[in-house]
């Protein structure tokens, strides 16, 4: 039987074009297989970056709970250091590793791996639990709790315990912080840095040795050491511009401030020697724990009283040995003048170590 080919052939591939017709995706068919992975697509990922960003949170907090951990072991090794006054202390994580509390791994950012957690654990007292609380305040989320400008901040952003110094409002405390400051050719400290931009610092070395007050007067106004202060010592600096006028409070009732007084040259206030200790066991200022974490105690111990501008029964406070004292207004004392820099006033050097003390310009 003679079978046509050609027929044969057409036939077949007709068949074959027909079988795949019916099996082919038409372009509604496409579009609407599209649509559906889309909608897919949009209900799983999101859950997919949920449970992945609750993941990274929960190694997160994770690792905030090492970390302030750690702060606590800290805290047992440097208790003197922290108030019951319900005042925060901000230990920074970069401190916690430096002292070996915590390794380089236990600071690494689960939620960004090339980065590291460099915030600080705020250290507060609650006297309704009676114990310390620990709470890590990461760097972008922490406020600012001092408005510092200019020449304060300057100094504050320089300082190595840049964190300490804003937890304690700008106020410098233990037994030698880098707060030394190059003015007329001699050594300074500084105190503070105060909230309005300004700073406020005390020689390093006595200036004078002199009665509070020949004819025995305990007030500041009219005093023999007034009028050193502002007629011999004042005229003597170099720059008068720098400096601003301030308030100097001269009695306390209790920790009350009820005198004050607004002056350009001062001394040394029972507020400022209390402010400057870091012992929690210094509270009056007559406790010989004040003589340790003090660095205004130094100047006492090694040469002998000082004056302070405040008076108690008729007679001037002064620190003796590292301690809070009284004596006669008429004995001879060294003396230590507190000034106040304008906010102005730039830092042009120095890194505030005794070997490279913070350098000024003029206004």
């Amino acid at each position: 039987m003679l079978v046509d080919f050609d027929y044969y052939l057409h036939y077949n591939l007709n068949r074959i074009g027909d079988t795949m017709k019916e099996k082919a995706f038409t372009l509604v068919e496409l579009i609407a297989v599209v649509a559906i992975l889309g909608l897919i697509a949009l209900i799983v990922y999101p859950a997919i970056t949920s449970v992945i960003r609750n993941a990274r949170e929960s190694s997160y907090n994770d690792q905030v709970k090492v970390i302030e951990k750690a702060a606590k072991e800290w805290s047992t090794e440097h208790a003197n250091v922290l108030s019951d006054d319900g005042s925060a202390y901000r230990l920074p994580v970069s401190e916690l590793l430096e002292e070996g509390f915590i390794s380089n791994d236990e600071i690494k950012d689960p939620r960004d791996s090339s980065k590291n957690l460099t915030g600080n654990v705020e250290i507060k007292y609650d006297s309704s639990i009676k114990q310390f609380t620990y709470t890590y305040v990461d760097n972008q989320t922490e406020t600012e709790d001092i408005a510092m400008t200019d020449l304060a901040t300057t100094i504050t952003n320089n300082s190595k315990k840049k964190d300490i110094l804003l937890a304690n409002d700008g106020i410098y405390k233990g037994d030698n912080p880098d707060n030394y400051l190059k003015l007329n050719g001699s050594l300074w400290r500084i105190l503070s840095n105060n909230s309005d931009g300004s700073i406020k610092i005390v020689s390093n070395e006595q200036t004078a040795k002199i009665s509070w007050d020949a004819d025995g007067s305990t007030e500041f106004d009219n005093s023999t050491i007034k009028t050193y202060l502002n007629n011999t010592f004042y005229p003597s600096l170099n720059n008068i511009t720098e400096f601003k006028t301030s308030d100097f409070c001269l009695n306390y009732n209790g920790e009350t401030c009820t005198q004050k007084e607004n002056i350009t040259v001062g001394l040394l206030t029972t507020e400022d020697y209390l402010n400057a200790s870091n012992n929690l066991k210094c509270i009056s200022g007559t406790e010989t724990e004040c003589t340790k974490g003090n660095y205004l105690s130094d100047f006492s111990e090694t040469n002998g009283p000082e004056y302070t501008l405040n008076s108690v029964n008729n007679n001037i406070y002064t620190i003796d040995k590292g301690v809070l004292n009284s004596t006669s207004s008429t004995n001879t004392l060294n003396v230590r003048p507190v000034l106040t820099i304008d906010k102005n006033t730039k830092i042009v050097g120095g890194t505030g170590s005794k070997d490279n003390p913070y350098l000024i310009s003029e206004v």
